[in-house]
């Protein structure tokens, strides 16, 4: 199989989640695509390169993480701040939408960015050393900060781990995966 074709299926395989992940980081559907490009890219290179395959969605995320940040940086860096420039691009309705959606939408944009890297992280079923590795943190911190960040998503929208919202967090989890 040729770099390309396995390039394609990793894109086909992983590439919505990907997308669904950095569109909560950058919050505009247009740099969500622009990182999610970069990051395919990215992964090209490192497979022309012979680079280790034993963790590629770990490493997807780690390295779609990485450029969403410089994104944000770069974003920050050269754009004077005004309100017109934060103004939020609508997301698309889904068919399944029944107002919980845009609710756990809204509580994620007002959290913390660590928060919000952390629970989107979590909620793709990444193990807490792949979080560790995308969100620069130490492995023994993200247990601890996941928690504080759930707390704080529990605070915002008013839900306990025992109701239906909480599990628009979990919708993507891998339980076991620590």
């Amino acid at each position: 199989m040729t770099t390309a074709q396995a390039g394609r299926e990793l894109f086909e395989t992983h590439g919505p989640a990907i997308y669904r992940f950095v569109v909560v980081l950058v919050r505009h559907h247009q740099d969500a695509e622009d990182v999610v490009q970069e990051t395919f890219l990215k992964l090209l290179r490192h497979l022309d390169a012979d680079g280790d395959t034993s963790n590629l969605r770990g490493w997807l995320f780690t390295v779609a993480a990485h450029a969403a940040r410089d994104r944000q940086r770069g974003r920050a860096r050269w754009i004077a701040w005004l309100p017109v420039h934060d103004a939020a691009v609508p997301p698309p309705v889904l068919p399944d939408e029944d107002g919980r959606l845009k609710i756990a939408r809204d509580t994620l944009r007002r959290l913390p960015e660590r928060d919000r890297l952390l629970l989107a992280l979590r909620a793709q079923g990444l193990s807490y050393r792949d979080i560790a590795a995308a969100a620069h943190l130490k492995p023994a911190s993200v247990g601890r900060l996941l928690t504080r960040a759930v707390d704080r998503w529990e605070t915002a929208t008013g839900t306990r781990k025992d109701d239906q919202s909480y599990d628009l967090l979990e919708r993507h989890s891998h339980p076991g995966a620590r």
